[in-house]
Formats: C-alpha cells, sequence, structure tokens
C-alpha cells in the first residue's frame, strides 16, 4: 500500500490548532500534544479510511522519536507489523508508558477525534478485541498531507470543517457510531404494532431494527412487520395469520429479503395494500433487478396475483458515506428505493421508464 507523506508531530500539533479554532467543542482534547502525536502514529503506519489498517493506543505508546524520523515504507510497515504481534517490542525512549492507554484511548480518541469526525472506528470489532480498532477519515488526514499548505490549506479546511463539525454532520456521525456500535449485547426490535422480538448483535440487525421502527412508521401509513429473517438462528419471524391473509408463501429462504413489511392503510390508495421487501445491506445483497424481477413474480403467483404497484422494494444501509453503500449503489434495482439509517427523514428513489417521461419539475 502507498502510505502517506508525513509532517512531524509538531507541525501537525500546529496544523490541529488551525482545524479547530476557538470554540471548537471539546477543543483541549484536540490540541493538547498526545492527540498530535496519536494522528501522526496513524499516518505513520498508514490507518486512513478505506486502507483497512487499524491503530489501537498501543501503536502510540511504543512510538518513539528515533521510530518517528524513520520515515522510509519499510521501517513504517515493520513498525505497524510488529506492534500488532503479541509481543510487540517495548523500546526505551518509547513516547509513553504502558499505564496511559486508557488516557489515549477515552480523552484523546473517543472524547476528541471521534466525535468530531476526524477519526473513524472499526466496526463489528467485539470490544475485548485486541485488534486496532481506530483509523484517521480519509478527508481529515488530507488537511495533514505536507503538499497540502498555504491558501490551499486553508480553502480545504473551511470545506472539511463545513461537512464535518456542522451541528448536523456532528449529530448525523454519533447515530452511525451508535447504529454500528460493537456491543456484544443482542438487540430488541420494537414493532409498530406492539410485540417485539429479541435479534442476536451484529451490524444488519442494527439496519433491521431501523428499519422496523424508524422507517416503517416515518414512510408507511399503517405498518405491519410480515417477516424478519435471522440468519443467526436459522428461524424467521414470521406473522402466520398475516401471511396467510395475503396469500404469499414466504418460505423460500434464498429469495426473501431480510424484512418484509405490509402498509394496511397506505396513503392515497384506499382499499389497497403495499407489500414492501426490505434488504438490510451491512455489506452486501441489495435488491438488484433479479431480485425485484423474482420476488414481483412471487407476488404475482399468488391467489390474488399481486400488480407490481402492490409492491415497492427497498435497501436500507445504514450510512450513504459507509463503504456497503458505495459499492452496491450500482447494483441496485430501478423502481427502488435506498433509505439510510443516519438521515432517518430522506428517502432516494431510483425512477425507471415508468416515470422517466416526467420532466424534472415534476418530480420535484
Amino acid at each position: 500500500m502507498t502510505l502517506p507523506d508525513l509532517l512531524d508531530w509538531r507541525t501537525v500539533r500546529s496544523r490541529l490548532q488551525a482545524i479547530f479554532p476557538e470554540g471548537t467543542p471539546d477543543r483541549a482534547f484536540l490540541i493538547r500534544e498526545a492527540t498530535s502525536r496519536t494522528v501522526f502514529t496513524a499516518l505513520y503506519v498508514g490507518a486512513v479510511e478505506g486502507a483497512e489498517r487499524w491503530i489501537a493506543p498501543r501503536h502510540v505508546v511504543r512510538m518513539s522519536d528515533a521510530q518517528a524520523s524513520r520515515q522510509d515504507a519499510g521501517a513504517r510497515n515493520a513498525y505497524y507489523e510488529a506492534i500488532n504481534r503479541p509481543k510487540a517490542p517495548s523500546p526505551p525512549d518509547r513516547w509513553y508508558a504502558d499505564n496511559t492507554r486508557e488516557p489515549l484511548r477515552d480523552e484523546v480518541i473517543r472524547q476528541g477525534l471521534v466525535p468530531v469526525n476526524a477519526m473513524i472506528e472499526r466496526a463489528g470489532l467485539p470490544t475485548t478485541s485486541p485488534l486496532g480498532r481506530y483509523a484517521l477519515q480519509r478527508g481529515f488526514a488530507e488537511l495533514l498531507d505536507p503538499a497540502c499548505k498555504d491558501q490551499d490549506f486553508d480553502v480545504a479546511v473551511a470545506a472539511w470543517r463545513a461537512r464535518n463539525l456542522s451541528p448536523a454532520a456532528l449529530a448525523r456521525a454519533a447515530l452511525v457510531r451508535a447504529s454500528a456500535s460493537t456491543a456484544a449485547a443482542n438487540i430488541t426490535v420494537h414493532f409498530p404494532s406492539g410485540p417485539s422480538i429479541v435479534l442476536p448483535p451484529g451490524p444488519s440487525q442494527q439496519i433491521v431494527k431501523a428499519v422496523v421502527e424508524v422507517f416503517a412508521p416515518k414512510f408507511l401509513g399503517d405498518p405491519r412487520v410480515v417477516w424478519i429473517s435471522d440468519s443467526a438462528s436459522k428461524r424467521p419471524f414470521r406473522d402466520a395469520p398475516l401471511e396467510h391473509a395475503l396469500q404469499i408463501t414466504l418460505d423460500t429462504a434464498e429469495l426473501l429479503p431480510d424484512i418484509v413489511l405490509v402498509d394496511l392503510a397506505p396513503p392515497g390508495r384506499p382499499g389497497r395494500i403495499l407489500i414492501v421487501f426490505v434488504e438490510a445491506v451491512a455489506s452486501d445483497g441489495p435488491v438488484t433487478q433479479q431480485r425485484q424481477s423474482a420476488l414481483l413474480n412471487l407476488l404475482a403467483a399468488s391467489p390474488r396475483s399481486y400488480p407490481p404497484e402492490d409492491a415497492a422494494f427497498v435497501t436500507a444501509y445504514l450510512d450513504r458515506s459507509g463503504d456497503a453503500a458505495r459499492r452496491t449503489h450500482p447494483l441496485l434495482a430501478w423502481r427502488s428505493f435506498a433509505w439510510f439509517a443516519s438521515e432517518p427523514d430522506h428517502l432516494l428513489q431510483l425512477h425507471d421508464a415508468t416515470t422517466a417521461s416526467r420532466k424534472l419539475s415534476m418530480l420535484l
């Protein structure tokens, strides 16, 4: 991998003071020496969003001035690999003692860099895992490129602040972190109609919870949950009486998506129902054109012969900037929707040929 060019940690600190001006919440956590050294260490080993390299406090604790001065790729890669081993080297001139790991993790990372979107946390990692879990957000790391300076630096900082330090951006990031929690607790999903079920922990189950508790009541008139897949136990939740009333067969595990909802009173469609198929995508498995066609055939083959307009298809993600959304977006079926738990009031629609003849003003 290509490692980023480096500033020394003291220059990193001066840039942090410019990026986070007076008045920034918790600025003291963001401009201290320990924060500068943490950011430097992340850059040193290449722990930047998208590179799949992650640091832990021990990478900062065991850094030294001598190691920091060795800036060829071989030395930087060797340091990253060495610190990842169980018996990592402990140089006598290292920056910090082992008992400073908790302050680095809690004050510098969790209370400092993560809340302002400067650092991201690796999802799906158990809290007891010794693996590194933190990396610099890519846009933030670009502000620390030695080639970014003077007027270019000022412009880039202003743009980064606008994207990441506004109240809306901070709130959105907080929701993403909460939804992607790595806690080991089971997930309770409360249905709009009253009952609840418990799912095992995991990123997909967090999206399922958001779909049932947030998406369904927000975008459906009278939502009911017909089916929720549970790949961990292989026993899906199903509302058998409602399934029977709908007269559709929901027993094809290879075909059905993660969630089947039904709107018993879709606004503007009196006397009709709307069957909503939802895929919760934490890594892969969106509603593709092929999958949509197969589900439409399933509905058409039922005793009620449901027409296409009685079905809706949704691919649900945690966040539109996440890897899953970026990777699978080109696969989404036309005449389907994408919904993001981090922006629950918004819905992305992919218009197909049935609406393509409309002018733009008609779609506003």
